[in-house]
């Protein structure tokens, strides 16, 4: 078999006279995340919270590397959500010295679940005194575990709004309030009227909508009845939501106003005792069992007036599968909580029970108060198994030049949000049209030799993890090879509802110089005026051809001549496996029918 010269894949540079500015884009992270909703906060794994993002272009004029300070070099990055127009960056992602770093877990905002994250590069050419611009983008997306079970809760960082004797805020003049949700969306924040139904919160300054995931309450907001302001988050499930109350407490009861302009006189100051959660959801499976263990956290804090006084609180009757977990005492200066576990398994008294009351008995300045906690259980239609995402990728970049040094091949590996730990690998090469398993590459890391690229080169990882395997390709390429081949196409890379087809053809090469150019040229229609001995490259998309025609002088008549180097093409379907694909010659006709949804061409040149 003659040596390979140089390998390409299909691509969409353009040709030319300028010099060549190619570029890739390193990413130290897999360029798939996933997020567990079955937890509140959702979790991501990789987190790029934790563990930031960190893009880094690799620049090439030619085959020499351009460093990122290189004068005449821009370097400018932008972002698109799903198919959405590009947009610049936003709050957690920042660029420095052409390196994007992305500090938040961006795809947990994502509408579509994926980011795209391009960079434009320009570069003034000094010694052509040409401005050349390309672009690389790279793709990210989220991949969530299934949702066992449909849950909201409401947090505030104050629960209390105090007045003094002369009827003064006194202490915090607004609370902040907070939603989490799980297996539903946020549709709109209630409050409790005067006559006993939910109305929608009143659209204040404070809040110019009354959907999103957090609502500011203050003292003026005329949602406060008897003192009292209950507030509750509403769902894309009516059966899904969560209350919260605000109170506003007096140092003394306010005396009657008496005649417009004078003040009532100050009463005693009444106890009270203030939840911190009144009510709560528990993840329940389709039976009415409860799908894992987990924790009920009741903050409570007790006033004599406005004034913190210590608390202690005696639990009531609980359900079978709850328990107390832990009851600290409030003091005058700090919190008190009860802690409740519930267990996972458990029917909490029956499986068509679907909520129950807690009664918790206070005892405060001598005396007691009693209040009631709530639970409902969040019943899902099924348990949900956790998504295995699997990719392969390269830390360190994907290129090495001039066939020296190694490359280091990873993979990510998770089931939903943990990190797979436990699982069978094999490596393979793809080497003249066919996946050849590399001995001995059973482990999640590949390191490969420089000295085996030639040009580029594809790699597949193969994982077994629970009975199920898992498939990735990554493809490296090599810099500095005397020859390079670039492959272009009549009609594009892309064809639509199994129609039409295009024409791959290969452009190679040496010392920016092409060899082996086309004999002639690729249309539908034969030249004009042409001369004997001429070719052309006849397109047929009705026979799915291309042929080469030669000029005897008086007609076109098919050849059998050939370019001087041997042109040999091999395939992949869309999950990287090989397939048969008989075609060969310079230029060859790709038939819509061909492509399974994705192809990718790879032809190797030899002389």
């Amino acid at each position: 078999m003659p040596t390979v010269l140089t390998s390409s894949q299909q691509t969409f540079v353009d040709i030319t006279d300028q010099r060549k500015l190619s570029a890739y884009i390193t990413s130290n992270l897999p360029k798939t995340q996933s997020e567990d909703p079955n937890v509140l906060p959702h979790t991501y794994a990789p987190s790029w919270a934790s563990t930031n993002l960190t893009l880094t272009p690799v620049v090439f004029l030619d085959q020499s590397s351009v460093a990122l300070n290189a004068t005449g070099l821009t370097i400018t990055w932008k972002r698109k959500d799903g198919t959405s127009a590009e947009a610049n960056l936003t709050t957690g992602e920042t660029v420095t010295n052409g390196i994007l770093k992305v500090t938040q877990n961006k795809l947990s905002a994502s509408a579509s679940g994926m980011i795209t994250y391009i960079c434009y590069i320009s570069y003034y050419d000094s010694e052509t005194k040409n401005t050349v611009n390309i672009s690389s983008d790279i793709t990210y997306t989220l991949v969530k575990n299934a949702t066992n079970a449909k849950l909201a809760y409401v947090t505030a960082d104050t629960y209390v709004f105090k007045y003094d004797t002369s009827g003064s805020l006194v202490g915090a003049s607004q609370a902040a309030l907070s939603a989490q949700v799980q297996g539903v969306t946020i549709s709109k924040w209630q409050y409790k009227n005067s006559s006993g139904n939910w109305a929608d919160y009143p659209t204040t300054s404070d809040n110019t909508n009354i959907t999103s995931g957090t609502l500011v309450v203050k003292p003026a907001h005329s949602v406060f009845i008897n003192n009292v302001a209950q507030i509750k988050v509403v769902t894309s499930d009516s059966d899904v939501y969560d209350t919260v109350s605000i109170t506003k407490m007096y140092d003394g009861t306010k005396g009657d106003p008496g005649t417009p302009g004078s003040t009532g006189a100050a009463g005693t100051g009444g106890l009270s005792v203030i939840l911190g959660n009144e009510t709560q959801a528990i993840a329940c499976t389709a039976s009415g069992t409860t799908s894992a263990a987990s924790t009920i956290t009741i903050p409570f804090t007790g006033y004599v007036g406005i004034t913190q006084t210590a608390c202690s609180c005696t639990v009531g009757t609980l359900p079978t599968g709850i328990t107390v977990k832990s009851n600290t005492a409030a003091t005058a200066s700090a919190v008190g909580k009860l802690e409740l576990s519930v267990a996972s398994s458990s029917s909490l008294g029956g499986s068509s029970v679907l909520s129950g009351d807690i009664t918790l008995t206070f005892a405060i300045s001598g005396k007691t108060v009693t209040k009631v906690f709530s639970w409902i259980k969040a019943k899902a239609g099924s348990n949900g198994t956790a998504a295995v995402v699997f990719s392969v990728y390269a830390p360190n970049g994907t290129v090495v030049q001039n066939q020296s040094g190694t490359l280091q091949l990873a993979t990510s590996a998770y089931s939903g949000t943990t990190a797979i730990t436990s699982a069978a690998y094999q490596w393979a090469k793809y080497v003249n049209g066919s996946w050849t398993n590399i001995s001995g590459a059973t482990s999640s890391t590949l390191t490969v030799s420089g000295s085996d690229i030639v040009n580029i080169q594809s790699y597949r990882c193969t994982m077994t993890y629970s009975g199920k395997t898992y498939v990735d390709v990554i493809t490296v390429e090599d810099k500095s090879d005397p020859y390079v081949s670039e492959m272009l196409s009549i009609g594009g890379f892309t064809v639509k509802n199994n129609l039409g087809g295009v024409v791959p053809y290969v452009v190679v090469r040496t010392n920016q110089k092409e060899v082996d150019p086309l004999l002639g040229i690729i249309s539908e229609t034969a030249p004009s005026s042409p001369k004997s001995g001429d070719y052309w490259y006849k397109i047929d998309h009705s026979a799915k051809t291309v042929t080469l025609m030669k000029c005897s002088g008086s007609a076109w008549t098919v050849s059998a001549d050939s370019q001087s180097m041997t042109y040999t093409w091999y395939a992949q379907d869309k999950d990287g496996r090989e397939i048969s694909f008989g075609k060969s010659g310079k230029v060859i006709y790709l038939s819509a029918s061909d492509i399974d949804s994705i192809m990718t061409l790879q032809c190797d040149v030899s002389g």
